[in-house]
């Protein structure tokens, strides 16, 4: 009977915290929701592209980046190695 009785109480407390919790998820979740429920979202769209067509191909520029940097990395390893 101990038992039962103990268990009773801790479900009633977890029901009790949950809805206290989801209610204040809810009002948190919903506290701007009248600010820009009614307003029409407007996105605005550029015709032109301002970057360059030189630019256009991100990977042969990261390749050559990346290549630049491990030839940096290796002369200082082995000028590291030529001083000790």
């Amino acid at each position: 009977m101990k038992i039962f009785i103990l268990f009773s109480a801790v479900i009633i407390a977890i029901i009790l915290i949950s809805r206290d919790f989801i209610y204040s998820a809810k009002r948190n979740l919903f506290k701007d929701h009248a600010a820009w429920s009614g307003k029409d979202i407007k996105i605005k769209y550029r015709t032109s592209r301002d970057t360059s067509k030189a630019n256009d191909n991100y990977l042969k520029i990261i390749a050559d980046e990346s290549k630049t940097y491990l030839e940096d990395q290796s002369l200082r390893k082995e000028d590291g190695r030529k001083q000790n």
